[in-house]
Protein backbone atom coordinates (compact mmCIF):
# COMPACT_ATOMS: atom_id res chain seq x y z
CA UNK A 1 0.00 0.00 0.00
CA UNK A 2 2.78 2.35 0.77
CA UNK A 3 4.31 2.07 -3.13
CA UNK A 4 0.72 2.50 -4.06
CA UNK A 5 0.57 5.70 -2.20
CA UNK A 6 3.95 7.14 -3.53
CA UNK A 7 2.85 6.42 -7.12
CA UNK A 8 0.42 8.42 -6.72
CA UNK A 9 1.96 11.03 -5.39
CA UNK A 10 4.25 11.13 -8.01
CA UNK A 11 2.01 10.63 -10.99
CA UNK A 12 -0.17 13.83 -9.04
CA UNK A 13 3.53 15.77 -9.30
CA UNK A 14 3.97 15.20 -12.86
CA UNK A 15 0.83 16.03 -13.85
CA UNK A 16 0.74 19.35 -11.97
CA UNK A 17 4.93 19.93 -13.29
CA UNK A 18 6.09 19.87 -9.96
CA UNK A 19 9.99 18.83 -9.22
CA UNK A 20 10.42 15.80 -7.06
CA UNK A 21 13.61 15.89 -5.62
CA UNK A 22 13.66 12.10 -5.07
CA UNK A 23 15.58 11.75 -1.63
CA UNK A 24 13.36 8.63 -0.13
CA UNK A 25 14.38 5.11 -0.63
CA UNK A 26 11.03 4.43 -2.40
CA UNK A 27 10.84 7.18 -5.08
CA UNK A 28 14.03 6.18 -5.76
CA UNK A 29 13.07 2.33 -6.07
CA UNK A 30 10.07 2.99 -8.37
CA UNK A 31 12.03 5.20 -11.21
CA UNK A 32 15.06 2.46 -11.17
CA UNK A 33 17.15 4.95 -9.76
CA UNK A 34 20.21 3.97 -7.21
CA UNK A 35 18.74 4.18 -3.52
CA UNK A 36 20.21 6.81 -1.57
CA UNK A 37 21.75 4.46 0.93
CA UNK A 38 25.43 2.91 1.22
CA UNK A 39 27.55 3.91 -1.97
CA UNK A 40 23.86 5.36 -3.60
CA UNK A 41 23.98 8.27 -1.47
CA UNK A 42 24.57 11.55 -3.42
CA UNK A 43 27.93 12.22 -1.91
CA UNK A 44 29.28 9.37 -3.20
CA UNK A 45 27.78 9.91 -7.17
CA UNK A 46 30.99 12.76 -7.87
CA UNK A 47 33.75 10.51 -6.23
CA UNK A 48 36.73 9.95 -8.12
CA UNK A 49 38.42 7.05 -7.50
CA UNK A 50 42.05 6.86 -8.91
CA UNK A 51 43.90 4.09 -10.84
CA UNK A 52 45.49 0.65 -9.05
CA UNK A 53 49.23 2.20 -9.37
CA UNK A 54 47.88 5.44 -7.24
CA UNK A 55 46.82 3.53 -4.83
CA UNK A 56 49.62 0.90 -5.04
CA UNK A 57 52.37 4.13 -4.78
CA UNK A 58 49.79 5.61 -1.97
CA UNK A 59 50.01 2.05 0.17
CA UNK A 60 53.95 1.64 -0.36
CA UNK A 61 54.35 5.53 0.74
CA UNK A 62 52.19 4.77 4.10
CA UNK A 63 54.11 1.87 5.08
CA UNK A 64 57.40 4.02 4.44
CA UNK A 65 55.80 6.68 6.88
CA UNK A 66 54.59 4.06 9.31
CA UNK A 67 58.02 1.93 9.64
CA UNK A 68 60.18 5.30 10.04
CA UNK A 69 57.90 5.94 12.81
CA UNK A 70 58.84 2.75 14.28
Amino acid sequence: ASFQETTKVLSQASISARIDTLAGLKENVIVGHKIPAGTGLREFDQLIIGSKDELEAMMVHEEEVTSESN
